[in-house]
């Protein structure tokens, strides 16, 4: 009987159970393909903060960077290269030095940022998991009283960390968005001083592998042609020798704020009729014992480290989990529109 069984060992997943584990808990993994099979391995995994106005999302984006840069400092896997962020070619960075609320440098047009980098994603991933038991097997986890089956496995309770693989997410007040990437490995004599992102993002020269990869198409959407990546990487370096090494195509998760979702899911099926739904008090409605972390989107990486902790810290030690975090904030939304 294990404490938690995590679903899904991407960057939401793998950074959750490790954190469990660390905490005391018995954990394991169970993963449908192999770890980082999905949006996780594809990623880029350019590890670098939000420029903005200092609005919610921002905040929590830059929070959740300079959680992960240190901890990536227990990891192999991490390349601390700096990253040039650039204004895309219709827009400007003007004023918004003052909310950068990490270390940077004024550089070109843009800003650098030294502690940026670049992570290795699936030798990351597995890095992470390497004392964690990680089964592999479709789950369909069933519930038994007080406990869920999966398979063989049984666990008090369960975690979603399937990112834009949705289906086991059965409640009709999250809904998933999904957004395709791609990203190429470059056999590449090119060597910069740092990494760069622009319209897309470009890695320095690791081991002689130069990454390019950019997220922007929404499931259903016509694709973008894979040449507009190499397009815009000459537009910020000029034209550069390759071979490529690898081609990646990941479904990356999303959802209408841009804010990771965590949380408990409620039980749709004992909810009381609710009238009101501002007297609605959060704390009493029926929960299912099936947990969320999800909607990490193209910064999977960055806010993958930080939402394990919050998850970890809330099962734990009941530390409350930030509003503007928490998957009930969707919920409200869905009372408020009269759905429920």
């Amino acid at each position: 009987m294990y404490d938690f069984l995590v679903i899904g060992a991407g960057s939401a997943g793998a950074h959750t159970a490790y954190f469990l584990d660390r905490a005391g808990a018995k954990v394991a993994v169970v993963e449908q393909s192999q770890i980082g099979a999905g949006g996780s391995g594809a990623a880029g995994a350019f590890i670098s903060p939000r420029i903005g106005r200092g609005g919610v999302l921002q905040q929590w984006t830059n929070k959740a960077f300079r959680f992960c840069v240190e901890f990536y400092k227990k990891s192999p896997y991490f390349y601390k290269t700096g990253i040039l962020r650039l204004p895309k070619d219709d827009e400007s960075f003007a004023g918004l030095e003052r909310f950068l609320d990490v270390a940077y440098e004024k550089k070109e047009d843009g800003f650098l940022f030294p502690y940026g980098g670049v992570l290795k994603a699936k030798e990351h991933l597995q890095f992470v998991l390497q004392n964690i038991k990680v089964f592999y097997e479709e789950a369909k986890p069933i519930q038994k009283g007080d406990y869920f089956v999966v398979g063989k496995l049984r666990a008090k309770h369960i975690i979603l960390a399937t990112g834009a693989y949705d289906s086991l997410i059965d409640v009709p007040y999250i809904k998933i968005g999904k957004t395709s990437g791609v990203r190429f490995d470059l056999k590449s004599d090119l060597h910069l001083p740092y990494s760069m992102h622009k319209r897309v993002s470009l890695s320095a020269n690791i081991d002689g592998i130069v990454s390019l990869g950019a997220t922007h198409t929404r499931l259903g959407n016509p694709p973008q042609n894979p040449a507009m990546l190499f397009d815009e990487a000459k537009k910020m370096v000029g034209s550069f020798t390759y071979e490529i090494a690898q081609m990646y195509c990941g479904v990356r998760s999303s959802v209408n704020d841009h804010l990771p979702i965590v949380g408990e899911l409620i039980d749709m099926q004992k909810l009381p009729k609710i009238t009101n739904y501002k007297k609605v008090d959060l704390k009493e409605l029926p929960r299912k014992g099936i947990f969320i972390i999800n909607g990490l989107g193209g910064r999977g990486f960055v806010f993958g480290p930080y939402m394990g902790t919050i998850v970890a810290n809330y099962l734990i030690d009941k530390k409350e989990i930030p509003k503007e975090l928490s998957s009930d904030r969707y919920f409200m939304r869905f009372c408020k529109k009269g759905r429920v």
